[in-house]
């Protein structure tokens, strides 16, 4: 097969004028070069946090990885006689009793850890199915929830004290 050269130069000629003058080429691409040479916007550092990341009926959460104490083996909490039914009990966490919380909606999977966390002036326990990592995540993007552990320690739900009442 043999090149029409001629006919080649036709239709580079006709892009040529479909794209205008010299002029307007060289300003296209100026503009080009100068957008892929601009740096990268700086990343949202509000949009990123460090976490603590468990299961919990089944979806995963995130809590803020500088008020997670610790996360230990759930064990047999100790019961408490007339608390609601959110309440587990308490566990012993490093000799500070710790009121152990159920935040599912439905009960459903065994609850094997228990999140050590403190907010709000309060030190608890948020029981997990499962604890997966700690690690810096970008909250929204790994179907994640992260909670707000100030607002859950404000809520009277959480206070199982005689004085808090």
């Amino acid at each position: 097969m043999k090149l029409d050269w001629a006919l080649a130069h036709e239709r580079l000629e006709r892009a040529r004028r479909a794209l205008g003058a010299p002029e307007d080429e060289r300003a296209v691409l100026e503009r080009r070069a100068r957008a892929l040479a601009a740096p990268p916007p700086p990343p949202d550092e509000r949009a990123w946090h460090d976490v603590v990341v468990f299961t919990l009926g089944g979806e995963r959460f995130a809590a803020p990885a500088d008020q997670v104490l610790e996360a230990v083996p759930l064990g047999v909490p100790t019961p408490l006689p007339g608390a609601p039914a959110h309440v587990l009990g308490v566990i012993n966490h490093r000799g500070r009793v710790l009121g152990v919380f159920d935040l599912r909606e439905r009960p459903g999977g065994e609850l094997t850890h228990a999140v050590a966390v403190a907010a709000g002036g309060m030190t608890f326990a948020i029981a997990a199915e499962d604890v997966e990592e700690a690690s810096r995540e970008r909250v929204g993007e790994r179907e994640l929830t992260l909670l707000d552990l100030e607002a859950l320690a404000a809520d009277p739900r959480l206070r199982i004290d005689e004085e808090a009442r």
